[in-house]
């Protein structure tokens, strides 16, 4: 049975709070060459790598992810969405993936290249000198609580940085910063009260489990605008 947490997701474009508005405008900004090659490392059933690729017929993709349920749902999309394209979706470890792409996708997985913010450095060499990267990750909008913390599953304060932290970390990696998107208030509640309502219709002890954690982090104080998650699109330098 896949997890509580892939079957929470069912229905939700992305496994992160972000907008559909604030992902495809940072798509639009990737501007590849003909026949460009996109990577999206931890791709989890795909949908951020077709959207890319629907943006010119010609851009070839590779999404790679250890979820064999999630890479089952990333083909059968592939299959429905870009028939007879050149994309792959591949159970893998991420880090094994080499070579140079003109783009990389890595939203929300960083955790894959080792964590932020070694992923940064990772991602910079598995992308072409001029090629883009669209990378999401969390940050803290306020100093997170020890309650706070310990709702996230025992989560620590140096796993993240702060917004503007994690900027100056993009730009030290060697990146020059094109875009940013933040998820709003009204984001983060859309996303987990919608995980939350999807967990409890499921029904399973498992699955309970994951939306009671939801529903009782986002009721401590400091719940609801402790962490922020955004997309930054950014340009090898």
């Amino acid at each position: 049975m896949p997890s509580a947490s892939n079957r929470a997701h069912r229905g939700l474009p992305f496994a992160n709070p972000m907008s559909e508005a604030a992902v495809d405008r940072m798509l639009d900004g990737l501007r590849l060459r003909p026949g460009a090659l996109v990577l999206d490392s931890g791709c989890g059933s795909g949908e951020m790598l077709l959207r890319a690729l629907e943006r010119d017929p010609t851009w070839r993709g590779l999404g790679v992810d250890l979820d064999e349920d999630a890479i089952a749902q990333a083909r059968a999309r592939a299959g429905e969405r870009l028939p007879g394209r050149d994309v792959r979706f591949e159970v893998r470890d991420a880090g094994d993936v080499s070579g140079r792409h003109d783009a990389v996708l890595n939203v929300g997985s960083s955790h894959v290249h080792g964590g932020y913010p070694a992923a940064l450095g990772t991602l910079r060499t598995l992308v072409a000198d001029g090629g883009a990267v669209v990378y999401g990750e969390g940050y803290w909008r306020e100093e997170p609580s020890p309650g706070f913390l310990a709702a996230l599953g025992g989560a620590t304060e140096d796993e993240l940085d702060t917004f503007g932290g994690l900027r100056s970390a993009a730009v030290a990696a060697g990146f020059e910063i094109e875009a940013v998107a933040e998820a709003s208030d009204a984001d983060w509640t859309r996303y987990e009260e919608t995980l939350a309502a999807n967990a409890e219709r499921e029904g399973d002890s498992d699955a309970l489990t994951y939306a009671r954690r939801i529903r009782e982090r986002r009721a401590i104080p400091g719940g609801t605008d402790t962490l922020g998650f955004a997309l930054l699109l950014l340009r090898a330098g």
